[in-house]
């Protein structure tokens, strides 16, 4: 595992998201497979995460609607606000128990981080390891908490089938990398269960290509001894409130980002730049024939 990056110094305990080092990631194997705990004991640990949790909650709250809009209208130290963005998310994914194993390495320039997207535990993760701006969808915004941090953090929202939206998000999108902040997205849209990928769609890749800015993508799994952990992925009809419920009854989950290597946006088309991301992910998650289908499209 490297050293994060993003101008941000970790000590020992923060290398990860949940503390694990390079030589204990060698035996997550056996882990996954590890025989799951009985019925009381499960019910015992999701109403103490329960309880971590609600107080995390509650600091949150706290955080979005009080500390940092001070932060950031003193704006003596523009770094505070994002410091406390991440330990806020390093801290929830500790409550959950999410094992983030990091490979690569991570780009310093301003990025268009590109990442697939399995389930909202996506966020919280990256969060916990990125300064980033996420683009996401409108409806986020109203989310308990978590809307109110993901404003103050920058976030982006667009709303799904309107022109003009699509217009001022792709506007906001190139001035935020004009400020040589860096910025997330998942190009598919939506989540997928994490078997395979979804189509990335080209059009939020114009800012980037505006601007020039470095892309990087990101692939994300859940590993586990079936492939994808059960309780990962978010899909269709999900209810957040139920998933999360699952959740907090679980031993672990171990959440794995590989950082593939960063792409010039100059000199290539937003659609190339879609498969080559999409291509670079489909290896790192040993999806060989999408990874090829998408090397013979890379130029279309």
């Amino acid at each position: 595992m490297t050293a994060p990056g993003m101008g941000d110094s970790w000590d020992e305990e923060d290398k990860t998201a949940s503390g694990t080092t390079g030589e204990e990631a060698e035996q997550l194997p056996e882990q996954w497979s590890r025989p799951a705990a009985s019925g009381a004991w499960r019910e015992v640990r999701r109403v103490l995460r329960f309880a971590r949790l609600l107080a995390h909650a509650l600091t949150g709250a706290v955080l979005a609607h009080t500390l940092l809009p001070l932060l950031m209208r003193l704006e003596h130290d523009p770094r505070r606000a994002p410091a406390l963005v991440r330990w806020w998310n390093r801290r929830f994914t500790r409550i959950l128990n999410l094992q983030l194993i990091l490979e690569g390495e991570i780009s310093r320039r301003p990025t268009l981080f590109v990442a697939n997207h399995i389930s909202w535990l996506d966020i919280p993760c990256l969060r916990a390891v990125l300064d980033v701006a996420f683009v996401s969808k409108a409806e986020v915004r109203h989310w308990p908490v978590v809307g109110g941090m993901a404003a103050r953090a920058g976030t982006i929202f667009f709303t799904r089938g309107n022109s003009d939206a699509t217009a001022l998000t792709a506007e906001r999108m190139t001035w935020t990398l004009t400020q040589r902040r860096h910025l997330l997205i998942f190009p598919e849209g939506t989540t997928s269960d994490g078997r395979g990928l979804r189509y990335f769609h080209a059009r939020l890749y114009q800012a980037a290509v505006r601007t020039r800015a470095c892309i990087q993508a990101v692939a994300l799994s859940y590993p586990h001894a079936n492939g994808v952990h059960p309780a990962a992925p978010f899909i269709d009809n999900d209810n957040l409130a139920r998933h999360l419920w699952t959740l907090l009854a679980e031993d672990r989950l171990t959440v794995k980002a590989v950082f593939c290597a960063p792409l010039p946006a100059m000199g290539l088309e937003r659609r190339a730049l879609a498969n080559r991301t999409r291509a670079q992910i489909a290896v790192a998650l040993g999806f060989d024939a999408l990874a090829g289908a998408d090397a013979l499209r890379v130029n279309q």
